[in-house]
């Protein structure tokens, strides 16, 4: 029996810090004799700037990327190039033996558009195969989360849904998301811990808004189908990967 799964996806400031990325890769290589890890990664500044680069103003709708056919090829290449191999090399050079791959390769994740014309997607099924494959080789999948349709079409998918989709399919023991926030909060104050009940009463205070209701809220399917915790917080120093999953930093959602 192999060793239980740990999925981070790292977005927003924490994807693009180069040293913060170092220190992670570093826990990652300690904590190998205890996990298999999957990174899944955003990168959402670097395709802005391809964009602006072409002349285009990136458009968000909740949150999400607004993607149009033309605008496509260059997620593909800020999301699927430009980054994962940024980030390949740089858990290379800290001794880890990273494979890069997206949500296309392998059927890995497939989905469908939001609306008609759009090349934003939501995930509709996800096959592990390949993950397996490549963790069973020793190897650390990189995933970036463009993927396609059933067309064979390139789709935007949020990093958010890819890891927790993947969290779904893998059966992983823990999805740590790496933020630009300390976690969960209400007002100043942390929220360390936060079950289902909860979750739905601070949404219905209004305490939990905007792109984090969502975010919860997958949080739970999550783990109703079968992860096992999500833990939400942010990566600055050395050592908070494991204080995200001791409690001493960020939130903790579970069911119960």
């Amino acid at each position: 029996m192999g060793k239980p799964l740990m999925i981070i996806k790292t977005g927003g400031r924490a994807a693009e810090n180069s040293e913060a990325l170092v220190h992670l890769a570093d826990e990652i290589k300690v904590l190998t004799n205890q996990y298999d890890f999957l990174i899944v990664h955003g990168g959402g500044a670097a395709v802005s700037a391809i964009q602006k680069t072409y002349g285009i103003d990136p458009i968000f709708k909740d949150g999400i990327r607004m993607t149009t056919e033309r605008e496509m090829d260059l997620v593909d290449m800020g999301l699927a190039g430009l980054m994962n191999k940024k980030l390949v090399r740089l858990f290379t050079s800290c001794g880890l033996n990273p494979v890069g791959i997206s949500g296309a390769d392998g059927s890995l994740l497939t989905g469908e558009p939001i609306e008609e014309e759009s090349r934003t997607g939501r995930i509709t099924g996800s096959d592990r195969k390949i993950v397996d494959v490549l963790l069973g080789g020793g190897y650390t999948p990189i995933v970036s989360p463009v993927s396609t349709d059933v067309q064979g079409r390139a789709l935007n998918i949020n990093a958010d849904e890819a890891a927790l989709a993947l969290g779904i399919a893998c059966r992983a023991e823990t999805i740590v998301f790496l933020s630009d926030i300390p976690g969960i909060l209400k007002g100043d104050d942390l929220i360390g811990h936060l079950n289902e009940s909860e979750a739905e009463s601070l949404i219905e205070e209004g305490i939990i808004s905007g792109g984090m209701i969502p975010k919860v809220r997958s949080s739970l399917k999550a783990l109703r189908e079968g992860a096992g915790t999500v833990v939400i917080g942010e990566y600055r120093n050395p050592g908070d990967l494991d204080n995200l999953l001791k409690g001493n930093k960020g939130t903790k959602i579970w069911l119960k």
